[in-house]
């Protein structure tokens, strides 16, 4: 994606190699720069979209939730006498709380499905603000449409990576679970495996970009292991928090995106500024 930069629709990207620094870095660094990007001119409007559409598919989902159950109510407890109104509002209290559980575990796996075709843009978006610090020009109809279409054929790429895996993953702890002190280590290797597609799922992004094949993208991402795992262990961390995670996705996008080009970017693709 490269041509992106070229065009007259979006700056170039220019990074300084002083960037890419030896040694120590905090992963925790990083997440928090998303969050802080998230504010930013030309990016903030790329966070509210895919949000906004969440939450209308989670109302409509809730309305039709509530309209069911009120039926079932009135169907199978509309006879009973008013004494017992307290059963009814019981009841109603626990639809809601298992309505709250449910939408705690299924909206970072549904934000994260409607907000893939956003998040190249984002990661575009993003790239083009650190070039510059500024807020870049609008992107054009075409060049939208060639990230969206570049961004979901990798994210078939990655689930041809991610599938077996899981499966591997699933398999090998299922049979550890039966093993005494050995199935210890199966919540540790579901940590550790999670982090791990997390880092991978968000870096892919920033790649994307500068059209830098999957595989070689996880070749970048294994060269700096504990760099990727703390990013992806922190991102994985902060999507499995109710609320938090309806920033964490596109937070972990951004700092991704920060990340990518500043720690795992190879020397020869960052350019000194204009």
């Amino acid at each position: 994606m490269d041509k992106y930069f070229s065009s007259g629709h979006t700056p170039p990207l220019h990074f300084v190699c002083c960037f890419r620094r030896e040694g120590g870095t905090l992963p925790v660094k990083y997440f928090v720069k998303g969050f802080r990007l998230l504010a930013k001119p030309g990016i903030r409007a790329w966070v509210l979209l895919p949000l906004l559409i969440n939450v209308l598919i989670f109302a409509l989902i809730t309305g039709a939730a509530v309209h069911f159950f009120q039926l079932v109510l009135s169907d199978y407890l509309g006879w009973l006498p008013e004494w017992l109104d307290f059963v009814t509002w019981l009841l109603w209290g626990l639809f809601g709380s298992l309505l709250i559980i449910v939408y705690g575990y299924t909206f970072a796996v549904l934000a994260n499905l409607v907000g893939a075709p956003f998040y190249g843009i984002l990661a575009e978006r993003t790239a083009a603000y650190l070039s510059t610090g500024a807020e870049s020009r609008p992107l054009s109809a075409t060049t939208l449409r060639q990230v969206v279409v570049s961004t979901l054929r990798r994210e078939a790429r990655k689930m041809v990576y991610f599938l077996p895996r899981v499966f591997a993953v699933v398999l090998l702890s299922v049979l550890l679970y039966f093993v005494p002190v050995v199935n210890l280590l199966v919540p540790v290797m579901a940590f550790l495996w999670g982090a791990w597609s997390m880092a991978v799922e968000f870096l892919d992004y920033p790649a994307d970009l500068r059209e830098v094949s999957f595989d070689e993208m996880l070749a970048q991402a294994r060269a700096r292991r504990p760099l990727s795992y703390g990013f992806g262990a922190l991102a994985l961390l902060g999507t499995s928090v109710p609320v938090l995670n309806l920033l964490a996705l596109p937070a972990a996008v951004t700092g991704a995106t920060a990340l990518w080009f500043e720690e795992i970017a190879p020397a020869g693709e960052v350019e000194a500024p204009a």
